[in-house]
């Protein structure tokens, strides 16, 4: 085939992409999208794009979700699709899109620089295009960082593997400034030195005539970020989680068998994995055993394809195991494990099964295309529904619900978006559950001051007081309930209860929604 109609061949295949990720289009904004991109002030304008590289609370407005991680390339990309389409959820969908297309193409570059002939080059590339667990990173907007930078981690590693191949300088200056974009865009970059290592290593080249290049241009810029990380976040760990020490010791290998497992059988899907999790966390030394079990398997399956000639396809499964070590909880995370971090790892496994499937007997390979075949059927109508999850917010969390029918935060989720969506009914079943579901007092004071809310907008003032109240004496620390309670007063023309109920709430917290209102209150009911 010719240059010309190889090139013809990139649109088809966008097109195709997009027609099957098309259900992606028509949704809005979800979950964390609110925060990062929908009301985030600091993407509306191009001006702050310093600001992105030197202000991690540009992130986000929300306390907590601000100074988590330091991705100032993915918020430029996010302030460059606000300067083109304004507030359009269907425009940050289809940059997902495309660059999840992009990633596609890359992956069968590399393919092809690997050695897979173009048929196998497109087959791993076709894997990973329709692999159902994909869908979060693709249709969730915020989890753009995560096809960003496997972009720009392709890139690199593209780059690095044409120098080590042609020895080629410039292919190993482009190296460098892709494996910096990879970097500011999302953490988990600081895994390139390791994955050049290890590719010179399969590839059985000379390890000693290529560590220089890795260590100074992709090693030392990864230790160079992890340090101005640490300068501008004051930490490399997210929140601790409190856990005993067996538990911590567990943790990584439950995590890495349970992502073994979403590899393995992608066609399940969670939105939330902690109530899962934890149940295999609380009973570890049942399941310690078995994940242990599925490691060595693994680690056997890779050394066994090493010893029979499948250098390639031993790196896919070394591939995996490198790009999940940033989220096995080794380091601290706010949350055990998600779907999106499985996207860069599904890259190994398609490599693997692109090297095995080279090397199969002739024979046995029309069998192998049948099956793929009939796997890209079910992968796609797996795809479909994952999409239909992923329209909004009521859709997510209904279905998470359905799922994880204990989850107290699923359902609390599931109650804002029905209000959101002004299905108050709808909201205040949900709160009745989750008030059953609360694990103390103080998530049963949140359910109680959300209902409070609830009746309030519906005209219910008087019920809506008795659960504030409630919801302060059962967690007195907090003056949210308290504010609510004296905004109601206030909005009834009770100034006296209004002035009473938010000299409380400031007692107990400095809430400044409280005291602005506490200012347009009349003098004479003023606290002195």
């Amino acid at each position: 085939m010719t240059s010309y109609r190889r090139l013809l061949l990139i649109p088809l295949v966008f097109a195709a992409i997009f027609l099957v990720y098309g259900r992606a289009l028509d949704g809005g904004f979800v979950f964390d999208d609110h925060y990062f991109v929908e009301e985030n002030p600091a993407i509306r304008t191009l001006a702050n794009t310093f600001r992105f590289f030197s202000d991690p609370t540009t992130r986000s407005t929300v306390s907590g979700l601000n100074t988590d991680v330091y991705r100032p390339l993915t918020l430029l990309s996010y302030a460059l699709d606000y300067a083109a389409a304004g507030p359009s959820p269907l425009y940050f969908r289809c940059v997902n899109v495309l660059l999840h297309c992009v990633n596609v193409l890359l992956l069968f570059v590399l393919g092809r620089l690997l050695g897979f002939q173009a048929l196998y080059a497109a087959l791993m590339a076709g894997f990973f295009a329709l692999f159902p667990v994909n869908v979060e990173s693709v249709a969730w907007i915020a989890s753009r960082s995560t096809v960003l930078s496997t972009a720009l981690m392709l890139a690199a590693l593209i780059f690095f593997i044409r120098r080590a191949q042609e020895g080629r300088r410039a292919d190993l200056l482009l190296c460098l400034a892709f494996t910096l974009a990879a970097l500011f865009t999302r953490e988990t970059a600081v895994m390139l030195p390791l994955l050049a290592l290890s590719y010179v290593a399969a590839a059985g080249l000379p390890v000693k005539k290529h560590l220089r290049d890795i260590g100074l241009y992709l090693a030392l810029p990864a230790v160079l970020f992890a340090a101005l990380r640490f300068f501008l976040l004051g930490r490399f760990q997210q929140i601790p989680q409190h856990m005993p020490a067996a538990g911590i010791a567990a943790l990584p290998f439950l995590l890495f068998a349970k992502y073994l497992e979403v590899l393995v059988y992608p066609l399940d899907m969670l939105v939330t994995y902690t109530d899962l999790v934890l149940l295999r966390l609380h009973a570890y030394w049942f399941y310690v055993p078995f994940a242990l079990l599925l490691c060595l398997l693994y680690a056997g399956l890779a050394a066994a394809l090493y010893k029979r000639g499948q250098r390639l396809a031993a790196w896919g499964l070394f591939w995996i195991l490198l790009t999940l070590l940033p989220v096995l909880n080794i380091a601290a995370m706010t949350f055990f494990m998600a779907e999106r971090l499985t996207y860069l790892p599904v890259i190994g496994l398609a490599i693997a099964l692109g090297a095995a499937a080279q090397k199969l007997r002739p024979k046995l390979k029309k069998y192998l295309f049948a099956g793929l075949a009939a796997l890209a059927v079910l992968f796609t109508v797996n795809l479909q529904g994952r999409l239909a999850v992923w329209h909004d917010d009521v859709s997510l969390w209904r279905y998470d619900a359905a799922k994880n029918p204990w989850n107290f935060l699923t359902r609390m989720r599931l109650a804002d978006a029905l209000r959101s969506a002004k299905d108050y009914e709808g909201a205040i079943a949900e709160l009745r559950v989750a008030v059953n579901l609360a694990a103390d007092r103080q998530q049963q004071a949140v359910v109680y001051n959300e209902t409070g809310l609830l009746l309030a907008l519906t005209g219910n003032a008087k019920k809506a007081g008795q659960l504030f109240l409630r919801s302060a004496a059962l967690y007195p620390a907090s003056g949210q309930a308290l504010y609510n309670l004296g905004k109601v007063s206030y909005l009834q023309g009770d100034m006296k209860g209004a002035a009473k109920y938010l000299a409380a709430s400031l007692e107990r917290e400095d809430y400044t929604p409280a005291r602005e209102l506490l200012r347009l209150l009349p003098a004479k009911h003023k606290p002195l």
